[in-house]
């Protein structure tokens, strides 16, 4: 488990208990008290919990904190891709974005320079930057809240996205092998993805170069299913495999 999802799932575990004894944390990560007190100085600094004597606890509204915080994680990479992906859309299209931070990135910048886009999202986030746009027909796919990211996940928006066909889906993921595809960490994300990537045109792969040569969880696409792969620097590898269709700056 690395850094990004220990810390996540130390939140996760707050978010469900509100608060946790250190060493108790320790055991269920099976990680050194020296990382664990790592990890929790960091998540402190970023104000996302509170600590008091042997312990630590959920700070009030940090949930919404946590996405953000996940925005400005190479959000310069994260930028760079979500300006390249503009040129693949065009007024009329219908779209999915995913929950990535990435795809809201994306999303903050079609609300300012695109109109009368159709775009299917389960980020609340994202749909709340698209509508600053009026023009844009909005349709935000309902179901069970992680209001540790904004995303609608669980059964019901899967069943809704077996109903609805778009022409270009765009993702994000976890992490990236050029010989076997794009991962999630947590199933649940997987699944939805998968469901859209189904009911889809063409699939954009939108994936910062700190996420190569990586591997996770639950695979999401393989490299046959990728119609485009969008990054924010070139890598010989994924040029090899994907040619005319690998964007990068």
């Amino acid at each position: 488990m690395n850094k990004i999802m220990r810390q996540d799932k130390i939140l996760e575990i707050l978010q469900n208990r509100n608060s946790v004894n250190l060493d108790d944390l320790a055991k269920e990560l099976k990680v050194s008290m020296v990382t664990i007190r790592r990890d929790v100085a960091e998540l402190y600094e970023r104000g996302l919990i509170e600590k008091f004597y042997g312990g630590i606890r959920k700070r009030n509204h940090f949930t919404e904190a946590l996405f953000f915080e996940r925005v400005k994680i190479n959000q310069d990479k994260k930028e760079k891709i979500a300006e390249l992906a503009l040129r693949f859309i065009s007024r009329d299209s219908t779209v999915f974005l995913d929950a990535s931070s990435t795809c809201y990135l994306l999303a903050r910048k079609l609300a300012e320079r695109y109109e009368f886009l159709n775009i299917v999202t389960n980020n609340l986030y994202t749909a709340l930057a698209l509508a600053e746009n009026t023009t844009h027909n909005i349709i935000v796919i309902g179901g069970t809240l992680d209001n540790k990211n904004g995303v609608t996940m669980g059964v019901i928006p899967e069943n809704m996205m077996k109903e609805i066909r778009v022409e270009k889906a765009f993702f994000s993921c976890s992490a990236f092998s050029v010989d076997e595809g794009a991962f999630e960490n947590l199933p649940q994300s997987a699944s939805i993805k998968k469901i859209v990537g189904e009911n889809c045109d063409e699939i954009y792969m939108l994936v910062d170069s700190s996420k190569f040569d990586k591997r996770s969880i639950m695979k999401t696409f393989s490299i046959e299913e990728i119609d485009k792969f969008v990054s924010d620097s070139f890598d010989e590898k994924i040029y090899k495999v994907f040619k005319d269709n690998f964007i990068y700056q």
